[in-house]
């Protein structure tokens, strides 16, 4: 591969990389959007802020729907920060 081929395949897989930016950062807020939602019903039904429970079945999840490259410890620790800063949100 020639040093010009190798430059335009980076440049497009970027634009690639740009698009799936622009797609994560709308699903991180739609999530965060719903975590808002369920927070302002939890007092409603008499449940708690924090659901350690919750968090778990979280982790678990996300680990099983992992096929790769990432390592499941790697996106639980993406989606501990997650549920952290849905934690700290105000709204």
């Amino acid at each position: 591969m020639s040093e010009d081929t190798a430059l335009s395949s980076i440049e497009q897989i970027r634009g690639e990389i740009d698009s799936l930016d622009v797609q994560l950062v709308k699903l991180l807020n739609e999530r965060a959007s719903k975590s808002l939602e369920i927070r302002n019903l939890k007092p409603e039904a008499r449940m708690g802020l924090f659901d350690p429970k919750r968090e778990e079945e979280i982790f678990e999840k996300v680990a099983d729907l992992n096929e790769g490259p990432l390592y499941s410890d790697d996106i639980c620790a993406i989606y501990a920060t997650i549920l952290k800063v849905s934690k700290e949100m105000h709204g």
